[in-house]
This record gives structure tokens, sequence and C-alpha cells, in this order.
């Protein structure tokens, strides 16, 4: 089973928004058993095979579980995984195995779950990793291009393209809940009443797949306007991108990943190259598409 990596928030969807990229993905087995409901993953393979550990204290076991007990189903799931979406980058890579794991369950026990079950299941791996059930980013993994998830998961097929500057630098082992601890509790009347104006834009840009739209929407959140101090160079990389014709630009998840919405992908990559040479960080820059669903290889 195949579940790509993905980019949540987009701006100001915290926690709502979250996209399917083509850039990276995870590649899950799992194998069902007589038992009482155990979940553990018994190998990890790829480039970024040491950032799950072995057992069953992991985002991909905690979903497994999750998903037997909703399917009513006294089984235990042995899980393989073939880890390539690198973690601590705001790429969902957590949510990746999460939602691999769980739709493989799920077509192993014949579709018994509904979407709803499917993230609620995936969602509870992603409390090992970062302390917090969120669905953002399973969401899109399981279900393919940008949903906006609420009482029911909203799915759209955005015929969108984007840029992801992946800095690497140094981020906490516990980075998710860290940056999410950096979001204030209170909010000045100011900051929300913008921060739903863009959210106002994001939605509409979704509804009606209009780019310009949609990336007027990423361009401001109080949210990334907190995170922003922790990710060297943000402020100007994001200027430099729109003045080079970006149409959006926001922090992936909690980054330290920058997601840009662009219809000349390769000028604003010839920029963003130049501005992380000169400001000293090593970065890798991608193309990423909106990408498919989990899905059986």
């Amino acid at each position: 089973m195949r579940a790509f990596c993905s980019s949540a928030n987009l701006g100001p969807g915290y926690d709502i928004v979250g996209l399917a990229l083509n850039a990276f993905h995870d590649i899950v087995e799992v194998e069902l058993v007589k038992g009482d409901g155990r979940a553990e993953v018994v190998d990890v393979r790829g480039p970024y095979s040491n950032s799950i550990p072995l057992g069953e204290r992991n985002s991909a076991a905690e979903a497994a579980r999750a998903a037997l007990k909703l399917a009513e189903q006294r089984l235990d799931a042995k899980i393989r995984i073939w880890k390539g979406v690198p973690p601590r980058r705001g790429l969902g890579s957590s949510g990746a195995s999460a939602a691999a794991t769980v739709r493989a369950i799920d077509i192993l026990l014949g579709g018994v779950l509904k979407d709803e079950e499917l993230v609620k299941a995936a969602s509870e791996g992603e409390r090992i990793s970062s302390g917090s059930a969120h669905p953002d980013n399973v969401a899109p993994s399981l279900f393919g291009g940008l949903v906006v998830i609420g009482r029911e998961v909203l799915k759209f097929k955005p015929d969108f393209e984007f840029l992801l500057a992946i800095p690497w630098i140094d981020v906490p082992e516990n980075k998710t809940e860290y940056m999410r601890n950096l979001i204030p509790k209170e909010v000045p009347l100011d900051k929300f009443s913008k921060h739903c104006l863009h959210l106002s834009h994001l939605m509409l840009g979704i509804a009606l797949n209009d780019a310009r739209i949609f990336g007027e929407g990423m361009n401001y959140s109080f949210i990334d306007e907190c995170r922003s101090r922790s990710i060297p160079g943000f402020d100007e990389l994001r200027r430099r991108a729109l003045e080079n014709g970006a149409l959006g630009v926001s922090i992936s998840g909690a980054g330290p990943s920058i997601l840009i919405l662009c219809e000349d992908c390769p000028r604003v990559s010839r920029v963003l190259r130049d501005e992380f040479k000169r400001i000293g960080v090593p970065a890798t820059i991608l193309e990423a598409s909106p990408a498919e669903g989990a899905s059986a290889l």
C-alpha cells in the first residue's frame, strides 16, 4: 500500500485543510493474524527507516490498533514499512505511514470502515508523534488531492502546481508538538479578522479551482506568523518568491518546509535556490503536484 506525503494548513487552514503531494511516499505491507487487536511494526526499510521504531509504540501501529477496534476485529497486525517520506520536515511523514496502514487493513477486511472512521483511526497514529490526533495530514494521504475536514471529509482535485522548499536545518525531536506550542492561546481581533479573510480566499479558491484566489488565501496566517521565526530567512524567501511570480507561500504543516504555489515553477525555484545559498542554508527544492490517495501497488 502506497501513501504520499502531505502539506497541512496551507496558511490559514490550521488542522482543517491538507494537500497530498507526489514528492515522497511510504509503502506499507500489513499482515492480519488471529489475536486480540495488537499491532506492531516488524520491519522498516528505506531512506528514512531510522525515523520509525520497531514494535508497538509508533504511528503506524497505533493507527492499526484503532482501525481494528473500530472494525470490531479480534486480529493482530504485523506491519512492514518502506519509509520514503522524510521525518520532521512538515510533510506528514507519520501521517503517510498511518494512512497506508489503515487503508491496507480496511482492504483486507473487505472495506468495512467509513471515510470518517479511516480518518479517525489514522489520526490516532498522529497522537504518538505529535501529542494530538490531528487529521490534516492523514486525510489527504488517505484520499488524495486536497481535503477540508469537518464533520465530513470534503475532497477536491485542484489543478495547481507547487514547489516544496525543504531546508535541512536541525529541528527538535518532538518538532510537531513543539511548533504547536508556539501558537498563542489568544489572538488580537485584527489578526483574527485578517486570518478569516485569507481563509475565505482559500476556501473560495478551492471551490472555484482558481489558483490566484487560492494563493492569496495562502499568504497570511497568524499561525505562520508565529512559527516563521523558527525557519531561517522565511520572510525574505517568501518576499522573493512572490516578487518572482509565486501566487502563494505558506509553511508546510509545522515546517520547516515551505509550500509555494506558482505558475512558473522553474523561475521561482531558481530564485529560491539563490536565496538559500545566500543565507547559507542547505535546501532541496522540488516541483510537486497533487497526488492520489493511498492505494495498492
